[in-house]
């Protein structure tokens, strides 16, 4: 009898602590798990992972976890919207974060606007996302055409005169304002489409050598840069020595292609590499503690960030947050420092960073920046 009582005392305690435990506050993405694009999504996973195992380390958001859901697109947008319905109506999500790409972030701001929450940090600089009717939509990044005005510029400013801007269909507007960018700089340049093919790709490169170029300017999507990597090692010799490319989330494995050419390119997040700033070094360390060696990316950073100022407004949003909450606890941030990143936001204010860097890497791999 004593030994019965006591079994249902445990068992009453513990479903009371089950009862108690709080539920966790739930952010959601929907990102290209699969296909080509799965080597930059893999990246940004890292990032945002890091962070949130960071904050369920420390105790959560007003003592609730963070949860991040992450549903497969296959880099579909029609696919990426029905995610978005599915993570805010079944899984309860408050803001989605980290759409990636032109396509994907347009079809992310109209499922956001209509299921009433707050899109955080597309990694996209399209402008459309900063029309008047897309006020649930918070970015960390400037705009395609501040980015491609400065990697114009500096091309100009090391003696570029003659480029070769190769580009596909994946992102029509962020290639309309890197041409037109170009040609603002007064740089001769002959742009060339290509189809995300291998074959296409290697046909394109055959026209670059007759262009004369200093430089490829390079804004591929992801099935273009998977295309560029299956090319064989004999149409890189047509290739200038220097390459050109603005931030992108193919941004790392770009870098990795091209190891024996001066890689110039944006970026519109601290050089993940560079330790100088105190957001870096909290990515590394949460990196080697949770994740690994694949958050230590630009993409991973950005993500990172995202993550980092979801949880900084869900402080301020109250107990039981919701999308409208989170969206006016973001524009009440004002100016924040998250670790040398700095940000403003406000009531008609929605773009926090115009920050644009730019970096070199070294044939050698060296970071020359």
């Amino acid at each position: 009898m004593w030994t019965t009582r006591l079994a249902a005392l445990v068992l009453g305690v513990g479903a009371a602590v089950a009862q108690a435990a709080p539920d966790p506050i739930v952010i959601g993405q929907s990102l290209p798990l699969t296909g080509a694009g799965f080597p930059a999504a893999n990246r940004v996973i890292a990032g945002a992972k890091a962070y949130v195992e960071r904050v369920n380390a420390s105790g959560g958001v007003l003592g609730r976890p963070l949860e991040l859901v992450t549903l497969d697109d296959g880099g579909d947008p029609k696919r990426h919207s029905a995610n978005l319905a599915t993570l805010v109506r079944q899984n309860r999500a408050v803001a989605i974060v980290n759409c990636l790409g032109e396509r994907a972030c347009l079809a992310a701001s109209e499922a956001t606007r209509e299921l009433r929450v707050p899109l955080v940090g597309p990694m996209s600089g399209a402008q459309a996302l900063r029309s008047a009717d897309r006020q649930h939509v918070f970015t960390l990044r400037p705009d395609d055409a501040h980015e491609a005005g400065a990697l114009a510029r500096q091309l100009l400013a090391i003696g570029i005169s003659r480029t070769v801007l190769l580009t596909d269909d994946a992102e029509p507007a962020r290639s309309a304002a890197l041409a037109a960018a170009l040609q603002l700089a007064g740089l001769h340049t002959t742009r060339i489409e290509v189809e995300a093919r291998v074959e296409a790709m290697e046909a394109a490169f055959l026209r670059i050598g007759p262009a004369a170029p200093q430089a490829l300017v390079l804004n591929l999507g992801h099935e273009g840069l998977d295309a560029l990597a299956r090319l064989p090692a004999s149409a890189q010799a047509r290739v200038p020595s220097t390459i050109a490319t603005l931030s992108s989330a193919g941004l790392t494995q770009l870098t990795r292609l091209f190891r024996d050419r001066l890689i110039g390119y944006t970026s519109i997040v601290p050089n993940p590499e560079l330790t100088r700033l105190p957001i870096v070094r909290d990515l590394q360390r949460d990196a080697d503690e949770f994740i690994g060696p694949e958050a230590l990316t630009f993409e991973g950073l950005e993500a990172y960030l995202n993550l980092r100022l979801c949880a900084e407004a869900l402080r301020r949003a109250g107990a039981r947050p919701d999308g409208s909450r989170l969206a006016e606890a973001i524009e009440g941030l004002g100016s924040l420092d998250l670790g040398g990143f700095r940000l403003t936001f406000g009531r008609g204010r929605h773009h926090g960073s115009d920050l644009v860097e730019i970096g070199m890497r070294a044939r050698d791999g060296r970071l020359l920046r």
